[in-house]
């Protein structure tokens, strides 16, 4: 499994925006246009991005447009067998790519109210919030809703499964969980920031994970390839 990085600049000149929107789908275009706020224009704009990053680290391709299924997961229209994921917050753009389905969540910490995984999370996950130390449960709280993101969006379902519905376990260091067809999904947290959590998951085990950190001279190097 890849992982793939990018740090989100604070802000983008007009000439600098143009000429990155100028090297993503029309389609795509249009929807960072649509952004009021500048700092949502520049998260959605690296999203796209780095998929177009992606696609050609690994297919050697800058050709793409995108479908989508019923519930907005958005795949590869060329390329259907190619299973990528991205997710943001804050300061972060991350996308995972792996031979099987593919789910990835980004949260960056902070203070809520742990009553929000007793609604959403099952008796046995609040428990294990619970029994923590007070100062690892906000941790907690947070890898067990990374978790739990990736996972429905590893299924490409969205909102339509509820988070309570299914239960994360840990058995000998190995996070694991099953879907509704008791097929088997496997969880990894890998280490970006320390000020965020961040987990994948995927239909096999996950056995090693590649980080690669990009930035936006990558993509001009890219594009002049």
């Amino acid at each position: 499994m890849n992982i793939y990085a990018i740090e989100i600049p604070k802000s983008l000149t007009g000439h600098q925006m143009e000429k990155y929107l100028s090297q993503i789908p029309i389609e795509r275009q249009e929807k960072v246009r649509r952004y009021v706020r500048e700092e949502d224009a520049i998260r959605s704009l690296c999203g796209s991005l780095i998929t177009k990053f992606v696609l050609w680290e690994e297919l050697k391709t800058f050709n793409f447009s995108y479908t989508y299924n019923k519930y907005g997961k958005p795949f590869i229209r060329e390329f259907p067998s190619f299973h990528y994921n991205l997710s943001h917050s804050h300061n972060w753009v991350v996308c995972a790519t792996d031979n099987n389905e593919v789910g990835i969540d980004i949260e960056k910490i902070k203070d809520i109210d742990l009553g929000i995984a007793e609604r959403f999370f099952t008796p046995i996950e609040f428990a294990e919030i619970q029994r923590r130390p007070h100062y690892e449960q906000l941790a907690c709280f947070y890898e067990y809703w990374t978790m739990k993101e990736s996972f429905i969006k590893a299924l490409g379902r969205g909102l339509s499964i509820p988070l309570n519905s299914f239960s994360i376990r840990e058995e000998n260091g190995v996070y694991k969980t099953i879907d509704q067809n008791s097929k088997l999904y496997y969880f990894k947290q890998p280490n970006l920031d320390k000020e965020y959590k961040l987990a994948v998951c995927s239909k096999k085990k996950i056995s090693e994970i590649r980080i690669q950190y990009v930035n936006m001279n990558d993509f001009d190097k890219k594009c002049q390839t």
